[in-house]
């Protein structure tokens, strides 16, 4: 350990300290001095003419120093930190100059009266406030030297004006006495600090010391015992006594196993001591004053029937063994069995239940807004609601039921029962509803709700994999039903999950094996009644399955990571099988939301418009509102560089989200298509043709088109085209058909290429076309 310098943090504080003490030590006497100091000056001089200007200063003077003194006795530097204990020596210092410059301006004040005995008596007061720098001075050095400076020349100046010329020898004795008091100042505040210096060294050195020693004593746990045959302690030492926390007196001619616990270890003991044979490292648990030790033991039998040991305080070690128990087996956060704990619980308990005909339940909880409150309140918040939710689920199950996070959001009940499956769901109903009770932190209220999947094991006919399997695919019937739902496992779900992993695995080779197909469905201008474009819709072509449509397996290639090269191959199939089709046409291409949070999509896009050479002006891309509320930031810049490529965005399925009319202020887009549920009541729901018709004017008051999904009706057509909207796309005009069923010969080259609609379009485009002839051409 390095020597304390006076620079060093110990010394600076503790310095402080000190000189603040001396300050204050003398403090009373100082004041004193000068206060009747300056009576004396008052008394003594006796000039009419200049009484008033001496009282003033007399009374300004007392003034200060009364305040001064007040401020000194107020100060307790005990009690201060680094930072206040700084602030009032600089206050004290502050003050020091301030009565010195006081003393400084009397002198001179009094020098200009002075006569006689008046200036005899000046010298003689001003010599003990210059002499007086020692007395509360020299612990505050600073203000020591600025007070020998200012009273030096008041005195000296005093003199002058006194005596004139005469006051030269006098002013030499001023300078001498002022060397001598300043460097008095500078030795006694070098003696000052080495000695505080020392003190903190001392200080270091005993407490260096002293850690070493009680270090010593508590890595020092071995005592030396001794019993008779009888296995009564004989000759026992201070150290034992002291671990045992009482008097050898007390302990003399006591069992020794008496000091120890019931249990394993006490029994080894009493058999070793039976049977005068030697022992190594026994483990027993002693109570110490009400506290747990744990102890090892070691003896060897005497030559008279005695034995003499080792005892040895283990009970540090066993603390650690139990943490580290606790940590393998335990939850850190909720407490909890970890999902380690709980699959040795559960391979236990279906070990026994194939022996016993038990039946096991399993209950798999995932919280359903969890991620949420997450990201947006943040993780200790969310650590706060994991532990609510544990305690919540801890209170409704038995001792012997065991509850486990298995990690993140997700929490397993295991029990053993042989209730039926009502009593298992009307459990399950319990955990959902404990878990959706309000969640009050910090101030604040949160709600959450889970998910349960029910599984259980009937007499053993399964094992703790086939039960877990079966509560996973229970936990993810639930999902499917929504949040805060429930879902029991039945073989039906077994079935499905096979088929599943089955499409999943099949979907893996779809692109390779060429199964994968677009399709076209047309859109139809409401005005005209003639195509305006066409919407790629993805079909696979299985060869067991039949054709299956994007809702039966998009899900899986987004599980799977499947999206991107299937989302990339409709890209360029898109383009490539409409490029030489006639006319102005736009073809849309639906992106999911993980396709826009690739930044590497735009470089797609912008590959597959070069290779096909088809105008950018002419490709619509359709996105959900899902793709703004997830990473919206990136997304958004995604979506922008797509807009600046020449391409089109427009915002799908339009007024079934949360936040449709939020999105449209955030983001400029081209088209609004209007969901089918809005759609299929229009001409029955008055509420429906407004919603249609309000969204139809903010399309126009935003600059967007509008376009209609799944019409089915003749009557739909005109409604939707008096209400305002541009275009409509459905069954009634024509279901999605591959590329080669469309024409690509037109009557006109400027015309779209053909597809052949249904009978009911081609009645409204002659309809419309008369109606457009006999307004001359004109849009309605």
């Amino acid at each position: 350990m390095g020597k304390p310098t006076a620079i060093s943090e110990e010394v600076r504080r503790l310095l402080l300290v000190r000189r603040m003490r001396a300050v204050i030590a003398g403090n009373t006497l100082a004041t004193a001095a000068a206060l009747a100091s300056a009576a004396v000056l008052i008394v003594g001089f006796d000039e009419a003419k200049w009484r008033t200007p001496l009282l003033f200063w007399a009374i300004i003077a007392a003034l200060a120093f009364a305040l001064r003194a007040y401020f000194f006795a107020t100060l307790d530097p005990d009690e201060n930190d680094g930072e206040a204990l700084t602030r009032d020596y600089r206050r004290v210092t502050g003050w020091m100059i301030v009565t010195s410059a006081l003393w400084a301006v009397g002198f001179v004040l009094f020098a200009l009266i002075a006569q006689g005995l008046e200036i005899a008596l000046l010298g003689v007061v001003g010599t003990a406030m210059l002499v007086g720098v020692l007395l509360i001075h020299r612990a505050v050095p600073f203000a020591g030297y600025v007070h020998i400076a200012l009273l030096l020349s008041a005195l000296i100046a005093a003199a002058w004006l006194s005596v004139g010329a005469q006051s030269l020898p006098i002013a030499l004795v001023l300078v001498i006495y002022a060397i001598a008091l300043w460097t008095a100042v500078g030795r006694m505040d070098a003696a000052f600090q080495a000695a505080i210096a020392a003190d903190v060294e001392r200080e270091e050195a005993r407490a260096t010391v002293a850690m070493l020693l009680n270090d010593y004593e508590e890595q020092s746990t071995d005592w030396l015992w001794i019993i008779d045959r009888h296995g009564n302690l004989r000759e026992v030492s201070e150290r034992f006594a002291n671990a045992c926390a009482r008097d050898p007196e007390t302990l003399e001619g006591s069992s020794i196993l008496d000091l120890v616990e019931p249990g394993e270890g006490r029994d080894q003991l009493s058999q070793h001591i039976i049977n005068t044979h030697a022992f190594r490292d026994i483990a027993v648990s002693v109570s110490i004053d009400g506290a747990p030790r744990y102890w090892q033991l070691s003896a060897r039998p005497r030559s008279d029937g005695s034995m003499s040991g080792v005892a040895r305080d283990v009970t540090a070690d066993r603390l650690i063994e139990e943490r580290v128990t606790q940590m393998a087996h335990y939850d850190s956060l909720t407490n909890l069995a970890n999902r380690y704990l709980f699959n040795e619980r559960l391979r236990e308990l279906l070990g026994d239940s194939r022996s016993s005909g038990a039946n096991v339940a399993l209950f798999y909880l995932d919280l359903d807004d969890f991620k949420a409150i997450n990201d947006t309140r943040g993780h200790l918040v969310g650590d706060r609601l994991l532990r609510e939710v544990a305690e919540r689920l801890a209170c409704e199950v038995r001792d012997e039921d065991t509850v486990a996070r298995l990690g993140g959001d997700e929490f397993a009940v295991l029990i053993e029962t042989r209730a039926g499956d009502g009593m298992l769901i009307e459990r399950a109903h319990r955990f959902l509803s404990v878990v959706r009770a309000p969640y009050e932190i910090d101030g604040h209220s949160y709600k959450v709700s889970t998910s349960v999947g029910v599984a259980r094991c009937h007499d053993g006919d399964c094992d703790a994999e086939e039960l877990m399997r079966r509560a996973d695919l229970a936990l993810y019937a639930a999902k499917n039903k929504g949040r805060d739902n429930l879902a029991i496992f039945e073989h039906s779900l077994d079935q499905q999950a096979r088929e599943r992993r089955s499409l999943e695995a099949d979907l893996g080779e779809a692109l390779a094996l060429d199964q994968l197909r677009l399709h076209f469905q047309p859109i139809i201008e409401l005005e005209t009644g003639q195509a305006t474009g066409y919407e790629a819709l993805l079909r696979w072509y299985h060869p067991e399955r039949g054709v299956l449509g994007p809702g039966e397996f998009l899900s899986i290639a987004e599980e799977t990571g499947l999206i991107m090269p299937i989302g990339d191959w409709v890209i360029r199939t898109a383009l490539a099988e409409t490029v030489d089709w006639a006319g102005d046409f736009r073809v849309a291409i639906n992106l999911s939301t993980t396709q826009v949070a690739d930044p590497r999509i735009v470089a797609t896009l912008s590959q597959a418009l070069r290779e096909t050479d088809f105008p950018a002006h002419r490709v619509e891309l359709e996105i959900t509102e899902h793709v703004l509320m997830d990473q919206s930031d990136a997304n958004r810049d995604t979506l922008l560089k797509m807009r600046e490529m020449g391409l089109r965005i427009a915002l799908d399925d339009f007024g079934t989200g949360f936040s449709s009319l939020a999105y449209l202020r955030r983001f400029p887009f081209d088209r609004i298509k209007i969901d089918r549920t809005f759609v299929r009541d229009l001409t029955s729901d008055i509420g429906s043709q407004a919603i249609v018709s309000t969204i139809t004017r903010l399309a126009e008051a935003m600059d967007m088109e509008t376009t209609a999904e799944g019409v089915e009706d003749r009557r739909q057509l005109d409604l939707l085209r008096k209400l305002g909207v541009k275009e409509a796309q459905g069954f009634l005009i024509s279901k999605p058909l591959l590329a080669e069923k469309i024409s690509a010969t037109t009557i006109k080259a400027e015309e779209v290429a053909e597809a052949p609609v249904e009978k009911a379009v081609i009645d409204y485009r002659q309809a419309r076309k008369a109606a457009l002839k006999r307004r001359g051409g004109q849009a309605a």
